[in-house]
């Protein structure tokens, strides 16, 4: 978490506080998967607490751009589900590194009316989101 300063330039303690509230929510919602499989998080117009996370992706291949694509909306629709404080979020998938095994992305957001970035990187031998400079 000590890099998230990097990240944040906010004015006031309980500013960063409350940012470093809703990234670690984020990060909880990404590394925790949920009982639906992929579709059916996709197609559900409502989803409850029951639902909390990711659906499996590891069927996903990095390499293909429509999977890129299914996964960003995959992340999208979790954060906009899970994350209330959080609005207009944009995921966009700027790199995959298959030597490294790793996928990066890029969150955007708003939050009372400040944009927000948190840059993900998804570590695909593990499947799990790490926040990253």
């Amino acid at each position: 978490m000590e890099n998230l300063n990097k990240i944040f330039y906010l004015p006031s303690n309980q500013e960063k506080l409350i940012f470093f509230s809703i990234t670690r929510n984020v990060l909880n919602i990404l590394n925790t998967r949920s009982s639906l499989s992929l579709t059916s998080f996709l197609n559900q117009q409502k989803l409850s607490t029951l639902h909390f996370g990711l659906p499996s992706f590891t069927h996903l291949s990095m390499a293909s751009e429509e999977d890129r694509k299914i996964l960003c909306q995959t992340v999208e629709k979790s954060i906009e589900i899970f994350e209330h404080r959080l609005s207009h979020i944009e995921v966009e998938f700027s790199q995959y590194d298959h030597l490294k095994k790793e996928a990066k992305l890029a969150l955007k957001a708003v939050y009372c009316s400040n944009d927000v970035v948190v840059n993900l990187v998804l570590k695909i031998a593990f499947w799990e989101f790490i926040v990253y400079d």
